[in-house]
């Protein structure tokens, strides 16, 4: 049995090699720009030139983790003191071409080729967009649970012809900066929107039904509102009458004069349902409206101004898919972009029913496995609840994860969060935890770790390749 399994093996890694090459992976259609295909059942990313390629990734190329208090002194020594100006990061200078250009430098020496969602948007993407595949960010929203907490907001009124104005503008101007290139994969719009009120802030706030933050935002709007009028289309489509949906809604209804939908247009406070099963089952439906809205006025402004590069959607948390979102991205993206820090062995049954709900390619765009050094004691660091003790074991799970994606048809990449370690006395970024890291602050190789994602980025072809073969190994 054994020796049977190794001929096999070695059958398939024959069969494999010899795909890669006899040109097959140079098959496809070229357009000129980066697409997506299924063939022979296994889903691939094409580039400009028509060769199939999946997107290894890293995420948060920021310069605050390079100029802050511990190695500040050092990036200036190494790249030029031009990478400052008047005490901020310069992206003009001749130092931020110089760090660029190494950074691209060690991505390709460890089989990364692409720089990820959150690569900041201080840095001019014309130092890197002829060097390597990237994401171009859209944020036309802020939806993630941290802005809020952070004091950002509203979220926007999506039926709003002032919103639809103000995506317009915005993707505008970020489709003319990328529309003619040909290393994006793609536009994402913006980063984990928290589409149900966090367990922890339910509590917090004594809230069991009325935690869809979005949903919250429109109800409790002035009838002049678009949403507002979206809002009571829907209930007068799910009720009888004002006075039904008052009655679920905890609203007064007046004994002499009963209610009127214009008075229900008004109201702005909807916080004392009577019957929660009801008021949630409202709230939900309005969210299948806000997601297929906020999808579909980004498909169709995206492709007015660039008609050739794929559709992201946001990147949600792979277990927030929920049954309102499944739809509205099979309706209108290319791809679907999730974020898991989990292990592949559980993560897989997450991304099996978004594929069976949706039919497109899945990348993770943020992930990671995180081991928490001396120097990052205070904050901590992502990718810790996976519960590594060692580097070792961040690298054993690596492996295992891209090992286990690249086996998968419809996974075309994953995008490692994190690349540069932060220390607790650096500028935070977009998370009070420090970032992951697989060089320290002084871009030294943990090279136990790196020696691991040289071997397994650079075979990540090769294994995706694989499906192709199995079958001739049967």
């Amino acid at each position: 049995m054994k020796h049977r399994m190794l001929n096999t093996f070695i059958t398939l890694l024959t069969l494999a090699t010899a795909c890669l090459a006899s040109n097959q992976l140079a098959a496809a259609k070229a357009t000129g720009y980066i697409h997506v295909e299924k063939i022979d059942g296994v889903w691939w990313f094409i580039n400009a030139d028509g060769e199939k390629f999946v997107s290894t990734g890293v995420n948060h190329i920021e310069p605050h983790l390079w100029l802050a208090p511990y190695n500040k002194q050092a990036t200036l020594r190494r790249y030029g003191t031009d990478l400052v100006a008047d005490g901020r990061f310069n992206t003009h200078g001749n130092a931020a071409k110089r760090w660029i250009d190494q950074q691209v430098k060690t991505c390709k020496e460890l089989h990364f080729n692409t720089f990820g969602p959150h690569t900041h948007g201080s840095i001019d993407p014309v130092l890197y967009r002829d060097q390597v595949y990237y994401v171009a960010r859209l944020d036309t929203a802020p939806l993630a649970g941290w802005r809020e907490r952070s004091g950002e907001g509203p979220r926007p009124d999506v039926f709003s012809q002032d919103f639809r104005n103000f995506v317009d503008e915005r993707v505008r101007d970020v489709c003319r900066q990328h529309k003619d290139s040909r290393n994006l994969l793609g536009y994402l719009y913006t980063d984990v929107p928290s589409w149900v009120m966090g367990r922890a802030d339910q509590k917090a706030k004594g809230i069991d039904t009325l935690i869809y933050p979005w949903v919250n935002a429109i109800i409790t709007l002035g009838e002049s509102s678009p949403g507002k009028h979206r809002w009571l289309e829907l209930l007068k489509e799910r009720y009888p009458s004002a006075e039904a949906a008052a009655e679920i809604w905890g609203i007064r209804i007046s004994p002499s004069y009963g209610i009127s939908w214009r008075t229900m247009a008004r109201r702005v406070d909807w916080s004392k349902p009577t019957d929660k099963t009801k008021a949630k089952a409202d709230m939900i439906a309005f969210l299948h409206l806000i997601a297929d809205k906020w999808y579909g006025i980004h498909r169709e402004t995206i492709l007015q101004y660039d008609p050739n590069h794929l559709l992201f959607g946001d990147k949600n948390m792979s277990m927030w898919h929920y049954p309102w979102v499944l739809p509205a991205l099979k309706k209108h993206v290319d791809v679907v972009a999730i974020q898991s820090y989990g292990f592949w062995s559980n993560d897989v049954k997450l991304t099996d029913k978004i594929y069976a709900a949706t039919g497109k390619p899945i990348f993770n765009g943020d992930g990671c496995f995180g081991f928490a050094t001396s120097q990052q004691q205070e904050w901590g660091v992502k990718g810790f609840r996976t519960g590594a003790k060692s580097f070792d074991e961040v690298a054993k799970f690596y492996r295992e994860t891209l090992e286990g994606m690249m086996a998968t048809p419809y996974v075309i990449g994953w995008h490692h969060c994190g690349y540069l370690q932060q220390w607790d006395a650096a500028e935070r970024g977009d998370s009070p935890r420090n970032e992951n890291g697989f060089l320290d602050p002084f871009e030294k190789k943990v090279s136990n770790w790196t020696d691991v994602i040289s071997e397994v980025n650079g075979k990540a072809l090769k294994l995706h390749c694989l499906l192709y073969t199995s079958d001739a190994a049967d």
